[in-house]
């Protein structure tokens, strides 16, 4: 207490975040209650603002946590973390999901992680359905880790961090097409979409504005939506290769726009759109780009594009 008190009259925090009593062992008992079966599944927290010091693990097989703010301020690991470790599995699920949430964090925590790491368990799935969840300021917004697949997401807004989405490197028993609908991933300081294991995602209606990069990709992903950005000297999206699984593909729907703000045809700061290490690093765009040449063209590496009706693409 006396650091936190020489934080806030040094001005790192505000003396209110000080006052702040600890909420979440409260939060952990309800939920606890509920996998017990004492006490009711469907948490609803009715708009209170509650302050996080210790993360919050969240059983998927059985409750939906519904309307609060979560201001998060432990130090290290992720505010919300969704998995079975720890339960019985017990296939109880239902429509259980996060609805009406918002988090705020800081750079040295995530958001929300889902992740289920024992080896060899082929039919526990660690995700939970986000409606209407908003992430904001975390290192990594949502981390979808090992034993998550068919992760559904609408209307979630992650920005003001370093990474929107994250999957982590070696991640197993994982993404089999987990799906954004709506939704708005901007502003991170590192990429809106970082992802490292060869999953499945796909975009519908999804906004991707003014992160850093926009995509890293190692496996293949599905976009129909919105792309914009400024020029910044890199590449929007870079699709990597890992051994002995595809190469890092985007394939985008003809109704999606891609727009770099200020670019200048005769004069591009970037080196190309898309940035590939291989020459099957698959590539699909919309007919009419603004912006997604550069200095190298369209494509920086041995990957090819073509547009979504297979016609020469119109860098404009």
């Amino acid at each position: 207490m006396k650091y936190r008190l020489l934080l806030c009259a040094l001005g790192f925090v505000t003396c209110a975040q000080i006052a702040r009593a600890d909420d979440s062992p409260a939060i952990q008992a309800t939920l606890n209650a509920c996998y017990a079966g004492t006490g009711s599944c469907d948490i609803d927290l009715q708009g209170a603002r509650k302050t996080i010091g210790t993360t919050l693990k969240i059983d998927p097989e059985y409750v939906t946590l519904r309307n609060a703010t979560f201001d998060c301020e432990m130090t290290s690991g992720s505010c919300l973390y969704v998995s079975q470790e720890g339960f019985t599995h017990n296939t109880h699920r239902g429509s259980n999901r996060l609805e009406g949430l918002a988090l705020y964090g800081n750079k040295s925590i995530d958001g929300i992680t889902m992740n289920y790491s024992v080896t060899n368990d082929y039919v526990t799935d660690a995700a939970t359905t986000l409606f209407n969840v908003s992430l904001q300021g975390f290192n990594h917004g949502l981390v979808l880790g090992s034993g998550v697949w068919g992760a559904d997401m609408h209307g979630v807004l992650i920005g003001n961090g370093n990474v929107g989405i994250y999957i982590p490197p070696g991640t197993k028993d994982a993404g089999e097409l987990s799906t954004f609908v709506g939704g708005t991933i901007y502003n991170n300081a590192v990429a809106g979409l970082d992802e490292e294991s060869n999953v499945e995602l796909t975009f519908v209606g999804t906004r991707f504005d003014f992160n850093n990069q926009q995509m890293i990709l190692n496996g293949p992903t599905t976009f129909s939506g919105h792309i914009e950005n400024t020029q910044n000297g890199k590449p929007e999206i870079v699709l990597k290769a890992l051994p002995g699984v595809p190469a890092g593909s985007i394939y985008m729907s003809a109704g999606t726009t891609i727009t770099v703000d200020g670019w200048n045809a005769s004069s591009p700061q970037q080196p190309c759109y898309i940035q590939t290490s291989l020459a099957w690093n698959r590539i699909v765009v919309p007919a009419t780009l603004w912006g997604f040449g550069g200095t190298q063209g369209a494509v920086c590496g041995p990957g090819k594009v073509v547009t979504w009706d297979r016609q020469a693409p119109d860098f404009q």
